[in-house]
């Protein structure tokens, strides 16, 4: 009986240990209270609408994911949590989020702050993260035939891998080259999530079009370096890609075209003017005025949006196009380099405040603007390339374009062709759509991620149309 007492006593007191080293535990992890998905919505004035979470893990760290940017988790570098104020921070990204906490412990309502700008942002506890549809991503079974392939560019020492779609046919097919726009992507020039390369690539073997779409130099499957090579390099990528179609016995040799979309109109013009294998084209949002202009345009649409005054704006154009004047001089980097400081030495200190265009972005720019892709993309004549141009060309431009300015970019290469009488150019707006085809509210690059649709239809019916009709043997 005493034995059974004593047993019932230490039973009691390692009950009583285990509540007083649970309580010890929660009073040494004050973060415990906020442990889940923390999920709410900044609203961008005439942009977009931006879901975001902070993801608290039981160890005490926690992780940023902005939904509709589609960034997946970015690490928290720093969390403080004192009664029901709370602050997340991440250096790097100057971002601070921080609020309040209300009594019940399942919202926070807080401020998202970002080196300046503020945005109120109020979240509340959810179960899992919200996931992002992609419903036009082609699935098996496909219906045609897909090889991995690699592609020699011998001149330039390198390769390039990619996928080859073909259409189940006992006739040989046309095809064509799909080339991406600026920056280093993949061969579905994949972002967010969204794939139009690949939709394209299905649609249009899907309606007896062989496509071939690759990976950038020194991305995924393919070499070569990248941040050296200019739209001129690329175009030449364009070209062994075209001379590999030629030899396959799937491929009519004479009806073998390039699709490219934004900087890739600019580079299926190049290798188009630069080889009659080339049977035709289609530029998706390619750019007719000087890169330079169109770029200093996507900026000031940039400040606009952040609210910033015209006076300012204008401020910062007039700067960059005396920047760009210097890049196109004929000299060699280190004298442009030297003209450009000289340029900026004469800007007072309130000119350099109003553009917020310290030392150090400065120095960003002048690398920048005198890497050989800049130098190449500024000093580069399309419009005269097209005029040159004598196969068959489909131009198309998006009506809610923010990056290519549809009426500005159209009217220039409208205004060449009626001067030139090229009756080989056909030039269509594509009403309510943005830079990438999809049906847009605004246009805005913030909608990107949000619209589910990858590719407009109606686009897609076109290409495979104009293709068919346009890719005649000669």
């Amino acid at each position: 009986m005493k034995k059974q007492i004593a047993f019932k006593k230490s039973i009691s007191l390692v009950a009583i240990l285990f509540l007083f080293i649970t309580n010890l535990a929660a009073q040494n992890n004050p973060l415990k209270s906020l442990d889940g998905i923390w999920l709410g919505k900044i609203e961008i004035p005439n942009a977009a609408k931006l879901r975001m979470a902070i993801v608290v893990s039981n160890d005490g760290t926690a992780s940023l994911n902005i939904i509709d940017q589609a960034t997946g988790n970015i690490p928290v570098d720093e969390i403080i949590h004192n009664g029901d104020s709370v602050s997340f921070k991440l250096n790097q990204l100057g971002i601070t989020i921080s609020g309040f906490m209300n009594t019940t412990k399942d919202s926070i309502l807080c401020m998202f702050k970002q080196r300046g700008g503020g945005f109120a942002l109020n979240m509340g506890r959810v179960d899992e993260l919200p996931q992002l549809k992609r419903p036009q991503t082609p699935k098996a079974p496909f219906g045609y035939a897909s090889e991995e392939i690699n592609i020699e560019n011998q001149p330039d020492g390198i390769k390039l891998q990619g996928t080859l779609t073909l259409p189940n046919s006992s006739r040989k097919v046309p095809a064509v080259v799909l080339l991406t726009g600026s920056g280093q992507q993949n061969r579905d020039e994949e972002f967010s999530g969204h794939k139009p390369f690949w939709v394209i690539a299905d649609h249009l073997t899907r309606n007896g079009v062989a496509v071939l779409r690759m990976d950038d130099r020194g991305l995924g499957g393919s070499t070569g370096d990248f941040k050296n090579s200019t739209t001129g390099d690329f175009a030449t990528d364009a070209l062994a890609a075209v001379e590999y179609l030629k030899n396959r016995p799937e491929i009519d040799a004479d009806r073998i075209g390039l699709i490219g979309h934004s900087e890739g109109g600019s580079t299926a013009v190049i290798a188009a003017g630069n080889s009659a294998d080339v049977k035709f084209m289609i530029a998706l949002s390619g750019g007719m005025l000087n890169f330079g202009d169109i770029h200093i345009s996507q900026v000031g649409n940039q400040l606009r949006m952040q609210n910033v005054p015209e006076e300012n704006i204008k401020l910062d154009k007039e700067w960059r196009e005396k920047l760009n004047e210097i890049v196109r001089e004929p000299t060699d980097s280190l004298e442009a380099a030297g003209k450009m400081w000289s340029a900026y030495r004469l800007l007072t200190p309130e000119m350099i405040k109003k553009m917020n265009w310290p030392e150090g972005r400065m120095n960003h720019m002048v690398s920048q603007l005198l890497s050989p892709w800049w130098r190449y993309a500024i000093s580069l004549d399309v419009k005269s390339q097209y005029i040159g141009l004598n196969c068959p060309a489909l131009l198309l431009f998006g009506e809610k374009d923010k990056q290519i300015d549809a009426g500005a970019n159209m009217s220039v290469i409208t205004d060449a062709v009626k001067t030139n009488h090229k009756a080989n150019i056909n030039i269509r707006l594509i009403e309510g759509v943005n830079h990438m085809y999809q049906t847009a509210d605004t246009g805005s690059e913030y909608e990107y991620v949000q619209i589910e649709e990858t590719i407009s239809p109606k686009v897609l019916n076109l290409l495979s149309e104009w293709i068919m009709n346009n890719s005649q043997i000669n």
